[in-house]
């Protein structure tokens, strides 16, 4: 009789397109990325596995770096793990990546930072082949403005003005730490990247669909500031859709992610 196969964590990069799925979490009768990537898993075990993601994203959201673990026993090398799951995922889903790491590896709760990228087809006339991917906008954009009102953001701050309400209550209440924010144009495509301790709900549409007022000249650059300061959302410009929107990469400590 052989010996069972020891338990390992598994960490996967997985890759989206969002437009056919209602989010990333399991629904009842709703088609999800989580509940494709478990059906996968489940051919490939024999079992159901619990999947567990860095976060939840919304209906209509991409990602080109959600990263999701789970504990199983290890049947096979990583890169053969890559190839199986995506021999049984739909065309609109792919694991990029896995990683075999420790089994206290949680890709939710280990996570210490998120980046998230949003693209805009700033062009009198729309890219129809870019209908689902990017937020047109036919209108000149401030980018000098925008950069400007994105410098409010940098450092720790009370985001409570650019976030829609969850349906839950937040733990962590309502503070982030904003490292790093772009805004970069290469032709007519505006791409928009924000890294941060962590993101609330909805944070990144609302701060694109405040700073894209300032880039109208909707909205003063003080304005902006006024409205991170005032922590209130009904003081906010409405959100952006969530077509343009993509989870590019989680970052985790170096040491809670090796085999």
């Amino acid at each position: 009789m052989s010996a069972p196969h020891p338990e390992v964590g598994h960490r996967l990069t997985i890759a989206y397109r969002g437009t056919e799925f209602f989010g990333w979490q399991r629904q009842a009768e709703h088609r999800t990325v989580q509940e494709c990537l478990e059906a996968a898993l489940r051919k490939i075990w024999g079992t159901p596995i619990d999947l567990q993601g860095s976060g939840r994203t919304d209906t209509g959201v991409h990602a080109t770096g959600q990263v999701a673990s789970f504990v199983a026993p290890r049947l096979h090398a990583a890169h053969v793990v890559v190839r199986a799951l995506n021999a049984n995922l739909p065309r609109d889903v792919r694991v990029t990546k896995c990683r075999l790491v420790s089994p206290a590896f949680h890709a939710r709760f280990d996570a210490v930072g998120k980046t998230y990228r949003y693209l805009i087809y700033n062009d009198l006339v729309q890219d129809p082949f870019k209908l689902d991917t990017h937020w047109h906008i036919p209108l000149p954009l401030d980018l000098a403005k925008m950069r400007r009102a994105a410098r409010f953001l940098l450092g720790e701050h009370d985001f409570a003005s650019f976030t829609s309400n969850p349906g839950y209550k937040r733990p962590r209440g309502t503070v982030r730490t904003m490292r790093r924010v772009t805004i970069a144009r290469h032709g007519p495509e505006l791409a928009l990247r924000f890294t941060a301790s962590g993101f609330l709900y909805r944070m990144v549409r609302n701060l694109v669909g405040g700073l894209v007022k300032v880039g109208l000249d909707r909205l003063s650059v003080e304005d902006f500031g006024r409205i991170l300061r005032a922590k209130s959302r009904s003081e906010a410009p409405a959100n952006a859709p969530a077509h343009g929107l993509y989870l590019a990469s989680v970052n985790y400590p170096p040491t809670r992610s090796r085999p």
